[in-house]
């Protein structure tokens, strides 16, 4: 499984389906897998501002947050660049890792990648419908 950033930090600065996901992650119940350019991306986005302020409430860095990650998923280096995503190249990110991590599913809220329900045999999910869809069926 592949979380796309805004997941990520989603799931690292609110309650909710993604902070659910990351749980899972944490305790193996399903396997996460990020990339380099996904970890980079994620550390810039968690310094912006508004994002900084709500760390500190958390009592977390952008540091530890990003550790966190990397500590519970599995480091990836894409092997296809991948062009289906038009409109934000940067979405392409999660379909290389998804694709050379071989992930059954992308969790993610992005509407450019949502819009796509499917890339190459991997489902685009949001949080919400993968967390029904896990609990249900017991499935990734």
């Amino acid at each position: 499984m592949v979380l796309d950033t805004n997941a990520l930090i989603s799931g690292l600065l609110w309650d909710g389906n993604e902070a659910r996901v990351i749980e899972k992650a944490e305790t193996k119940e399903i396997r996460l897998f990020i990339s380099r350019e996904l970890i980079e991306e994620l550390e810039g986005v968690l310094k912006r501002e508004k994002f900084c302020k709500k760390l500190e409430g958390k009592e977390y860095t952008v540091d530890k947050a990003v550790a966190k990650i990397v500590l519970i998923a599995t480091l990836i280096k894409p092997t296809h660049k991948i062009n289906a995503v038009k409109d934000d190249p940067e979405d392409n990110r999660v379909l290389e890792c998804a694709v050379s991590a071989e992930a059954d599913v992308i969790v993610s809220g992005d509407s450019h990648l949502l819009n796509l329900k499917n890339y190459s045999g991997i489902n685009i999910i949001t949080a919400s419908d993968f967390i029904k869809k896990i609990v249900s069926t017991k499935k990734y």
